[in-house]
């Protein structure tokens, strides 16, 4: 009853034989996603028992759920928080070498540490340095690129652009606008993986950093999100505007989950497939998703949506959240059916720290059906998706009570590949054992 959370996207690559650019692919490609809490991450802690663990990431959620308020959208800051779940190592340039990047949909804009490195913080690999890179590239102030940038600015001396990621946690990066060749390790064949590698990729040379995620320090942030600095807006002309992951639980963190491109964005057959319209809201770097109603059991919740416009999206979609966040009217209605249908007394606060409402013990048969019914789509969660383990047979209901954005976390999602066609504007989801792909 245990279960993969808390997603600062992490993927792990490894060093391959065969090197060939993405262009000679037409039917995409897969990253091996490494969470955070992993035996395999760079960041375990093996000190930590479950129940730091877990409040660990509920600590985080919170945090997350904070910054991803409304008012944030209406700042000049690319991503109001950058403490993902997910990691990846990528390689960049002529001399490549693997560097560890948050991975996160929650975020447009691609940037790393680089050399000459006025401020920066530490990393464990060696800082990108651009005059080693035959393919680095600096963007000029007159490009396209640079004018449609939020907080961007331009080098009068060279001439050449500007950026600037900001957060609302302090976090933020400041340099070069440039473009370079990213590689990747395609994890699709095990035994002998291929490398894919993508010129011309537009990102920022980080020559001013600062951090503010604790124990993790990665080299800068790949962002899923849709707009078009983002890496899967700048790869679609090869495979496409789409992407998909399947995250496993987190009792199984030892085994990894799957970040896909293309034609492997798609799911294998269309059984057991629900799809639902997807909205951006400006800055178009959030997802978000239209909730219709909450049923658990033979109860039903209807989803209040506050927003004048119905046919936006009322609830962000986002794996670099763990636990779920409900409007707090919804989730005290939700706590008190889920109390009704549960045959077992709850126990209390005291012994659960933050988490709401928890059980010791909790059976997979004493946990009632919860279905989210979005527009057009049924989402069956099973009791891995409801409940968590915190540890000593404490289980603990994986939602929480926010005043701010609604947010259907990674916790929620977990075994099911989740599909994002940017294209199509749809969003699909198919029940799936992770662990196997």
């Amino acid at each position: 009853m245990k279960l993969h959370y808390f997603i600062l996207l992490y993927l792990a690559i490894s060093i391959s034989s065969r090197s060939h650019f993405a262009q000679s692919e037409n039917d995409g490609f897969s990253i091996e996603l490494i969470h955070r809490d992993s035996p395999k991450s760079p960041y375990y802690n093996p000190a930590l028992n479950q129940r730091q663990l877990m409040n660990n990431v509920f600590q985080r959620s919170i945090n997350r759920a904070n910054y991803l308020m409304p008012k944030s959208q209406l700042s000049t800051s690319l991503i109001p928080d950058i403490n993902g779940v997910f990691l990846t190592n990528i390689s960049i340039g002529t001399k490549p070498c693997a560097k560890l990047v948050v991975v996160d949909t929650g975020s447009d804009l691609i940037w790393i540490q680089c050399q000459p490195c006025i401020h920066c913080y530490q990393q464990k690999n060696p800082i990108f340095n651009p005059k080693n890179s035959s393919t680095y590239k600096s963007i000029p102030c007159n490009s396209t690129l640079c004018k449609n940038l939020r907080g961007s600015s331009c080098d009068r001396k060279k001439k050449t652009c500007l950026y600037f990621a900001g957060y609302i946690d302090n976090s933020f990066s400041f340099g070069d606008l440039a473009s370079e060749t990213f590689t990747f390790d395609d994890s699709t064949n095990i035994t002998r993986p291929d490398r894919l590698s993508f010129p011309n990729i537009t990102f920022g040379c980080g020559r001013r950093n600062h951090l503010n995620v604790g124990d993790v320090e990665p080299t800068g942030i790949i962002g899923l999100g849709a707009s078009p600095y983002s890496l899967v807006s700048q790869i679609k002309s090869t495979f496409g505007h789409k992407f998909s992951y399947c995250l496993v639980p987190f009792y199984q963190l030892n085994v990894s989950s799957k970040l896909n491109f293309g034609e492997k964005a798609v799911p294998s057959s269309s059984k057991f497939v629900v799809s639902t319209p997807l909205f951006l809201k400006p800055p178009k770097v959030f997802y978000f998703l239209k909730l219709l109603e909450i049923s658990i059991g033979n109860k039903t919740i209807q989803f209040h949506n506050t927003s004048k416009n119905v046919h936006e999206g009322n609830i962000a979609v986002d794996s670099g959240t763990t636990i779920s966040f409900l409007p707090t009217q919804i989730f005290s209605e939700m706590k008190t059916i889920m109390k009704s249908e549960i045959k077992l007394n709850p126990l209390t606060r005291n012994d659960t720290q933050f988490f709401q409402l928890c059980y010791q013990d909790l059976r997979i048969s004493d946990v009632p059906s919860v279905i989210f019914q979005f527009q057009d789509a049924k989402v069956k969660l099973n009791a891995i998706n409801s409940f968590v383990h915190i540890g000593d047979g404490i289980v603990c209901l994986a939602f929480a009570p926010t005043k701010h954005l609604p947010i259907f976390g990674n916790i929620a999602q977990t075994n099911f590949f989740v599909a994002y066609d940017l294209d199509e504007m749809i969003v699909s989801f198919k029940p799936t054992n992770c662990d196997k792909l």
